[in-house]
């Protein structure tokens, strides 16, 4: 059986990280304030104010109502708030068309849907590791 987490009602990533299946999802509501770092294993959706550093091991699914200023470090980051710092996205990075983003920010997919903001420096990344080893070389003689 496939892996499927759900990004939104209308879109999907098959095969993200299965380090933490089964683990229970995290989320931050919009009424909530949180200064600091915060480290997230599993799922988690945050819809509050946020100023810091947040580092996730999984899918990390920023809300339309969300305000997060500092830096994030995740596998799949979807985006519908608004974020103003640097973003890493080691596998993607989708922006929804509620999105607002300024910053730098670096991914190794990127999906910009119609409407999305954004505004800074893009980088490309390298493909993670798991894979790189789905990569295979042909080498013709």
């Amino acid at each position: 059986m496939k892996d499927t987490k759900v990004l939104s009602s209308t879109q999907s990533v098959d095969n993200v990280s299965k380090k933490y299946k089964g683990v229970p999802f995290s989320l931050l509501g919009s009424q909530t304030f949180f200064q600091g770092k915060v480290i997230l294993k599993g799922e988690a959706r945050l819809a509050g104010h946020i100023e810091g550093t947040i580092i996730s091991e999984d899918v990390l699914i920023i809300e339309e109502s969300a305000l997060i200023k500092g830096e994030i470090h995740g596998i799949v980051v979807e985006v519908s708030g608004v974020f103003e710092g640097n973003l890493h996205a080691a596998e993607l990075l989708r922006l929804t068309p509620t999105a607002r983003v300024e910053g730098d920010i670096a991914a190794y997919k990127l999906v910009v849907e119609e409407g999305a903001k954004l505004l800074g420096k893009l980088s490309s990344l390298d493909p993670p590791r798991h894979l790189k080893d789905d990569i295979t070389l042909t080498v013709v003689s």
